[in-house]
């Protein structure tokens, strides 16, 4: 019997049923972390890192009321010197109010689909479970099972808004998506916080994919 060698690139997709939703992950082998910023501006807004600035977070929302003190303290380390929190002083001084929010969403692969490669096999994925065969030259079959794989998905997003002007100057927002279980949801967030705010582009719109490392967090 002739063996047939898979090659791992696929070669062609077919949809079957449902939806495919690409999803941006995040490789953490060695410590290492792939994940994305995005950024847009009010091109003729000038910032000024004197102006009085309060960083604001739904007081409902704990996780993102927790992260803003890391970020006054991010910033800070950006030039911006008078920089508070929400309660620290009165919010009728502030020039601009930046909003903070973070969020984790479980992503579930349950897309059903059907992919061929190498012109010889065929998989097909029910909720998210590939399920793959080879024909041979008997015309025999060798099914393959693959374990579904469950990530989280982080996000971490600055709103800012100028009062006096009572505009939105600058949208940014940074995102990776991870195997679960893999890192603690403060490892992710603090270094996609840290990141997102070194990385904060004051003059034009900006999107990339880049590669940090959780070493030390």
């Amino acid at each position: 019997m002739t063996k047939i060698i898979l090659a791992t690139k696929l070669l062609i997709f077919t949809i079957s049923s449902g939806f495919i939703a690409l999803v941006f992950t995040a490789c953490l082998g060695n410590g290492n972390l792939k994940a994305e910023y995005y950024s847009t501006v009010l091109p003729t807004y000038d910032f000024d890192t004197n102006a009085p600035t309060i960083i604001v977070a739904d007081p409902w929302d704990l996780s993102s009321k927790y992260y803003a003190g890391q970020a006054l303290e991010a910033f800070k380390k950006r030039g911006f010197n008078n920089i508070y929190l929400q309660g620290q002083i009165d919010s009728s001084f502030a020039r601009n109010m930046i909003y903070v929010k973070v969020g984790k969403e479980r992503v579930d692969p349950a897309s059903n689909y059907q992919y061929t490669f190498n012109t010889t096999g065929i998989c097909n994925v029910i909720n998210g479970v590939p399920k793959c065969s080879v024909d041979t030259r008997n015309s025999e079959a060798t099914p393959t099972n693959v374990k579904r794989t469950i990530r989280d998905s982080y996000r971490i997003s600055f709103d800012w808004f100028d009062v006096y002007k009572k505009t939105r100057v600058l949208y940014v927002a940074g995102s990776a998506t991870i195997d679960s279980g893999t890192y603690t949801d403060l490892q992710v967030l603090t270094i996609l916080l840290n990141d997102t705010i070194t990385r904060m582009e004051f003059r034009k719109p900006v999107q990339y994919i880049y590669n940090s490392s959780l070493g030390g967090h």
